[in-house]
């Protein structure tokens, strides 16, 4: 599926997000889509580092993280973190838009996490990255292209809750882009209007 610039650009545009209201129990974070490239653009993708505190641990996932108290907004967080993931430095020239949050549920029960998505093209040249090993396995540049193709698209199975479950996810490299960085996916290509391959109900995530 090709995507240039202006289409994204114009479809942010047009784009209103839905806000969630943050209650005091709430935590805060948030995530950059991170485009690179020209004219064929890439998104910057990671593998989280194996970590028992983790809930997230050894997944692939898109940089960022919680908030922290000295971040002014939501878009610091996601350029701060994405610094410090992965090396690439983001500031207001590079954002393109914000898709609408994500509530996220951590141990069962209500969700307890808002986790804001922004969209940000870093320039023509896809820049090497410095992963911090603490947190970043690996990290990658996926062609847009690679994320929208029906063949690389199909299930993982997850246990949860004593259960086997199915949930869809995009093959890279032997590993599976699945969950919360699929639900923010999946945001991104409603704003596009261009559905992910197998797109469908993902089960836990604020639904």
């Amino acid at each position: 599926m090709p995507f240039t610039l202006d289409s994204i650009r114009q479809a942010l545009a047009r784009h209103r997000p839905q806000w969630v209201e943050p209650q005091p129990h709430h935590s805060q974070a948030a995530v950059a889509l991170v485009l690179a490239g020209a004219p064929d653009l890439s998104l910057c993708l990671i593998r989280r580092s194996e970590r028992p505190d983790d809930p997230w641990s050894g997944h692939m996932a898109l940089p960022g993280g919680r908030a922290a108290p000295e971040d002014p907004h939501p878009e610091a967080v996601a350029e701060r973190e994405t610094f410090e993931e992965v090396g690439l430095t983001l500031d207001e020239r590079h954002r393109l838009g914000a898709l609408s949050h994500v509530p996220v549920r951590l141990g069962g029960g209500d969700y307890n996490m808002v986790l804001s998505p922004f969209v940000y093209h870093l320039g023509p040249d896809l820049l090497p990255f410095h992963p911090d090993p603490a947190e970043v396995a690996e990290a990658f540049w996926v062609p847009l292209a690679h994320l929208w193709d029906p063949a690389n698209a199909g299930p993982i199975e997850w246990e949860r809750d004593g259960r086997r479950l199915l949930y869809p996810a995009i093959r890279f490299r032997g590993h599976a882009i699945w969950g919360l960085t699929f639900r923010v996916l999946t945001l991104f290509s409603d704003v596009l209007d261009a559905p992910l391959p197998h797109f469908e109900e993902i089960p836990g995530l604020g639904r």
